[in-house]
């Protein structure tokens, strides 16, 4: 193997340990979306509480947690959300039906994002581990790494699309904001874009190592180990 493709194998090798580490961020924190009310022009406390909050997919934390919440869902300032992926009846209507599984679709893609990066780690090491066993195929490894990181990035960018159609019905069809509220994305939902971008680099990474060595194949006339 020359220096070109070593240096860029542990490039890539380091790109996936930054993705995967997104994703984990993204998918355990609190902060994929930000609701503000302005206090200067709501004065009814309520809607204060109730619209000033920040949530992620498993948590909605304000600032003063609104009395409506159970007992039971609260932790500190923050309410726990993830009951609403398995309600305890079925929705009715056809928008309540696509809402739900929209929510059930962002969370279940990211997860199987996260998911498949851990396995296309696993496989490297796999293929790369030092023992005495049967010497692995470089271009079968990189062809294996490439579908597997350009899969997670899918699954991301999935989950990434559901969750922004999920504010958009928020916003529109459901209009559940009252006036003088402000909404913004905030970096769990950024995080979790950078690393869809890593996994979709890494494919190509990988496609190019895929490239190089069948290059060296043609010339060598057989097949490149990792031995």
């Amino acid at each position: 193997m020359g220096k070109g493709q070593l240096c860029l194998l542990f490039l890539v090798l380091f790109m996936i340990l930054i993705s995967l580490a997104l994703t984990l961020v993204a998918i355990v924190t609190d902060y994929w979306y930000t609701v503000d009310v302005d206090e200067t022009k709501v004065t009814n406390v309520t809607v204060v509480n109730s619209f000033t909050y920040s949530f992620g997919m498993w948590r909605k934390c304000y600032d003063v947690v609104p009395d409506d919440v159970p007992v039971d869902r609260r932790v500190n300032k923050c309410a726990y959300t993830y009951q609403d992926l398995i309600p305890a009846r079925d929705p009715t209507s056809a928008a309540d039906k696509r809402y739900l599984h929209l929510e059930r679709s962002w969370v279940g893609c990211l997860i199987a994002s996260a998911a498949v990066q851990i396995f296309a780690i696993l496989t490297l090491i796999c293929g790369l581990w030092p023992a005495d066993c049967n010497p692995f195929k470089r271009a079968k490894l990189y062809l294996v790494a490439s579908i597997l990181c350009l899969l997670a990035g899918m699954c991301g960018i999935a989950s990434g699309i559901c969750f922004i159609a999920l504010r958009d019905m928020d916003a529109n069809s459901r209009e559940i904001y009252p006036s003088h509220t402000s909404t913004k994305y905030n970096y769990s939902f950024m995080l979790a874009w950078i690393g869809n971008g890593f996994c979709i680099l890494e494919g190509f990474v990988f496609l190019c190592l895929l490239k190089m060595d069948y290059n060296d194949i043609n010339e060598s006339g057989k097949y490149n180990t990792f031995m």
